[in-house]
């Protein structure tokens, strides 16, 4: 039995100071043969909330800027405790590589942006799958003891294909799509230039593939990609905030890059206790984001 490795933080840790470190790591692109993922967890004692930070979220995601925190937005408070696990050295795979291929939501009441709170993350194992190997990393915002949110999110460490493999035929614009006869609304809206390097200074996340397209072309993009959790969190956006009332699940699976600058179109229908959704190009073409928003209650 793997020994836990546990992280206590009584500030947020500096996403700057984290970053050289995985920059350079030297760590295998995969678990290897026999290799394990020890539970790593990690705490923040006391959430600081930025005003500045969120009024600017507010503003990058559409989202009404006011005493209560849009759903994705924990996501940022956590994202520098989501470093410091997947860059620990006990964390067998490095950080750079990883693809976030899925993503769950669960907000079960409002959070108030003044009501103390703490954060909790954790990480444990991985699954063997047909493109690589799978990672579920945690999250919860906890208030007097009680977790009102949580998260789980879903890295892809790709395997490559051994060379002559043949490719497969399952193409990602074969993404779920309205069933016929249902109503679909649809709404657009614009990931214009620039939006990686904006959302990137607001969330913590500098990946180089979201800075610029010149950072981007290196790591093999034509140009700069959208964040996912940006695109996560404005499409919630255009949903009315009675689908949020007394809780809500969202949950999304990452298929195309968006490239900025671009139109997007996000089409959503009914479906039992709630909607689905599915974020487009802005010809309704190829998906960018498919998924679900249902009631908890």
């Amino acid at each position: 039995m793997q020994a836990k490795h546990s992280l206590e933080f009584t500030r947020a840790p500096s996403l700057w100071s984290m970053y050289p470190k995985i920059m350079v790591s030297r760590k295998p692109a995969l678990v290897p043969e026999g290799g394990e993922v020890p539970r790593i967890e990690a705490r923040l004692a006391k959430v600081a909330i930025d005003r500045r930070n969120l009024a600017a979220y507010s503003e990058i995601c559409n989202t009404p800027a006011g005493a209560t925190l849009p759903i994705a937005y924990p996501h940022i408070l956590a994202t520098p405790l989501h470093l410091a696990i997947l860059g620990a050295e006990a964390f067998p795979v490095k950080l750079f590589g990883l693809v976030h291929v899925q993503n769950r939501i669960a907000m079960r009441q409002p959070l108030s942006a003044d009501e103390p709170a703490e954060i909790r993350a954790w990480i444990e194992g991985f699954r063997d799958t047909d493109r690589g190997q799978e990672f579920d990393l945690h999250s919860e915002y906890v208030v007097q003891g009680e977790a009102i949110w949580d998260e789980t999110c879903t890295f892809l460490a790709r395997r490559r294909a051994p060379a002559g493999a043949a490719r497969s035929t399952m193409s990602a614009r074969t993404a779920e799509a309205a069933p016929d006869a249902v109503a679909v609304q649809s709404s657009s809206f614009r990931a214009p230039a620039g939006l990686g390097r904006r959302y990137g200074f607001i969330s913590g996340d500098v990946n180089p593939i979201h800075m610029s397209d010149l950072s981007a072309r290196a790591f093999g993009f034509p140009q700069a990609i959208a964040h996912g959790m940006w695109s996560l969190g404005r499409l919630a956006a255009d949903f009315e905030p009675a689908q949020f009332d007394g809780g809500g699940e969202l949950t999304a699976t990452f298929k195309l890059p968006i490239y900025m600058p671009g139109w997007l179109m996000l089409q959503r229908w009914p479906i039992e206790n709630g909607a689905a959704f599915a974020l487009r190009d802005g010809q309704g073409d190829k998906p960018h984001v498919t998924g679900t928003l249902k009631s908890l209650r």
